[in-house]
Protein backbone atom coordinates (compact mmCIF):
# COMPACT_ATOMS: atom_id res chain seq x y z
CA UNK A 1 0.00 0.00 0.00
CA UNK A 2 1.26 3.52 -0.72
CA UNK A 3 2.11 6.02 1.97
CA UNK A 4 -0.03 9.14 2.25
CA UNK A 5 2.96 11.25 1.11
CA UNK A 6 2.99 9.20 -2.13
CA UNK A 7 -0.74 9.69 -2.62
CA UNK A 8 -0.76 13.49 -2.32
CA UNK A 9 0.95 14.98 -5.34
CA UNK A 10 2.18 18.54 -5.51
CA UNK A 11 3.68 20.57 -8.32
CA UNK A 12 5.93 22.23 -5.73
CA UNK A 13 8.80 20.80 -3.70
CA UNK A 14 7.88 19.54 -0.23
CA UNK A 15 9.91 18.37 2.72
CA UNK A 16 8.92 14.80 1.84
CA UNK A 17 10.89 15.16 -1.41
CA UNK A 18 14.15 15.41 0.56
CA UNK A 19 15.82 12.52 2.35
CA UNK A 20 18.97 14.61 2.82
CA UNK A 21 20.31 18.10 2.20
CA UNK A 22 21.00 18.89 -1.46
CA UNK A 23 23.09 21.52 -3.19
CA UNK A 24 21.01 22.94 -6.04
CA UNK A 25 21.54 25.56 -8.75
CA UNK A 26 19.00 28.36 -9.17
CA UNK A 27 17.43 28.37 -12.66
CA UNK A 28 14.95 31.22 -12.15
CA UNK A 29 12.05 32.75 -10.23
CA UNK A 30 8.44 33.00 -11.39
CA UNK A 31 5.21 34.41 -9.92
CA UNK A 32 2.56 31.66 -9.89
CA UNK A 33 -0.99 31.02 -8.73
CA UNK A 34 -1.19 28.85 -5.63
CA UNK A 35 -3.71 26.04 -5.71
CA UNK A 36 -6.23 26.22 -2.87
CA UNK A 37 -5.18 29.72 -1.78
CA UNK A 38 -8.14 31.61 -3.25
CA UNK A 39 -6.18 32.84 -6.25
CA UNK A 40 -3.22 34.10 -4.26
CA UNK A 41 0.13 34.19 -5.97
CA UNK A 42 3.60 33.39 -4.66
CA UNK A 43 7.07 33.56 -6.06
CA UNK A 44 8.44 30.14 -6.96
CA UNK A 45 12.15 29.34 -7.17
CA UNK A 46 13.21 26.82 -9.83
CA UNK A 47 16.37 24.72 -9.84
CA UNK A 48 18.30 23.06 -12.64
CA UNK A 49 18.28 19.75 -10.75
CA UNK A 50 14.48 19.54 -10.19
CA UNK A 51 11.37 19.92 -12.32
CA UNK A 52 9.31 21.09 -9.33
CA UNK A 53 9.74 24.59 -7.94
CA UNK A 54 9.96 25.75 -4.34
CA UNK A 55 7.29 28.22 -3.19
CA UNK A 56 9.04 31.11 -1.47
CA UNK A 57 8.03 32.92 1.70
CA UNK A 58 9.34 36.23 3.00
CA UNK A 59 12.04 34.54 5.09
CA UNK A 60 13.42 32.59 2.14
CA UNK A 61 13.31 35.64 -0.13
CA UNK A 62 15.30 37.64 2.46
CA UNK A 63 17.90 34.84 2.72
CA UNK A 64 18.38 34.97 -1.06
CA UNK A 65 18.50 38.77 -1.06
CA UNK A 66 21.17 38.85 1.64
CA UNK A 67 23.28 36.24 -0.12
CA UNK A 68 22.95 37.31 -3.76
CA UNK A 69 21.49 40.84 -3.84
CA UNK A 70 18.07 42.36 -4.47
CA UNK A 71 17.98 41.68 -8.24
CA UNK A 72 16.62 38.15 -8.66
CA UNK A 73 18.17 37.96 -12.13
CA UNK A 74 21.51 37.82 -10.31
CA UNK A 75 20.40 34.70 -8.41
CA UNK A 76 20.40 32.57 -11.58
CA UNK A 77 23.30 30.14 -11.62
CA UNK A 78 23.96 30.49 -7.89
CA UNK A 79 24.07 27.40 -5.70
CA UNK A 80 22.15 26.95 -2.46
CA UNK A 81 21.69 24.14 0.00
CA UNK A 82 18.06 23.02 0.28
CA UNK A 83 17.34 21.28 3.57
CA UNK A 84 14.47 20.26 5.81
CA UNK A 85 14.03 22.41 8.90
CA UNK A 86 11.81 20.61 11.44
CA UNK A 87 11.07 23.92 13.21
CA UNK A 88 9.15 25.61 10.36
CA UNK A 89 5.73 26.81 11.55
CA UNK A 90 2.55 27.11 9.51
CA UNK A 91 -0.85 28.14 10.82
CA UNK A 92 0.44 28.29 14.39
CA UNK A 93 1.73 24.70 14.30
CA UNK A 94 5.27 23.42 13.94
CA UNK A 95 5.08 21.30 10.79
CA UNK A 96 8.59 21.39 9.34
CA UNK A 97 9.47 22.60 5.87
CA UNK A 98 12.15 23.47 3.38
CA UNK A 99 14.75 26.15 3.94
CA UNK A 100 17.65 27.50 1.90
CA UNK A 101 21.21 28.12 2.99
CA UNK A 102 23.59 29.99 0.72
CA UNK A 103 27.19 28.82 0.61
CA UNK A 104 29.62 30.52 2.94
CA UNK A 105 31.48 33.52 1.52
CA UNK A 106 28.71 34.54 -0.90
CA UNK A 107 29.61 38.20 -0.65
CA UNK A 108 31.31 39.41 -3.79
CA UNK A 109 35.01 39.44 -3.26
CA UNK A 110 37.03 42.47 -4.17
CA UNK A 111 39.91 41.71 -6.50
CA UNK A 112 43.26 41.35 -4.79
CA UNK A 113 45.25 44.55 -4.84
CA UNK A 114 48.05 44.54 -7.38
CA UNK A 115 51.53 44.02 -5.99
CA UNK A 116 53.27 47.25 -5.10
CA UNK A 117 55.22 48.53 -8.05
CA UNK A 118 58.85 49.29 -7.63
CA UNK A 119 59.56 52.92 -8.08
CA UNK A 120 61.53 53.85 -11.11
CA UNK A 121 64.30 56.36 -10.54
CA UNK A 122 63.32 59.91 -11.36
CA UNK A 123 65.48 61.25 -14.11
CA UNK A 124 64.10 64.73 -14.50
CA UNK A 125 62.23 67.30 -12.47
CA UNK A 126 60.14 68.03 -15.58
CA UNK A 127 58.07 64.92 -14.90
CA UNK A 128 56.29 66.79 -12.10
CA UNK A 129 54.31 69.90 -12.87
CA UNK A 130 52.77 70.56 -9.46
CA UNK A 131 54.48 73.01 -7.18
CA UNK A 132 53.64 71.74 -3.72
CA UNK A 133 55.33 73.56 -0.88
CA UNK A 134 56.64 71.33 1.87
Amino acid sequence: MPKVSDMIQSKFLRKEDFDEDRIMTIRGVKLEDMPGDDGQQKWVLYFREEAKGMALNVTTIRVLEKAFGDDSDQWVGKKVKVYVDPNVSFGGRVVGGLRLMPPKNTAPRAPAPPPPEERAPVTSDDDFSDDIPF
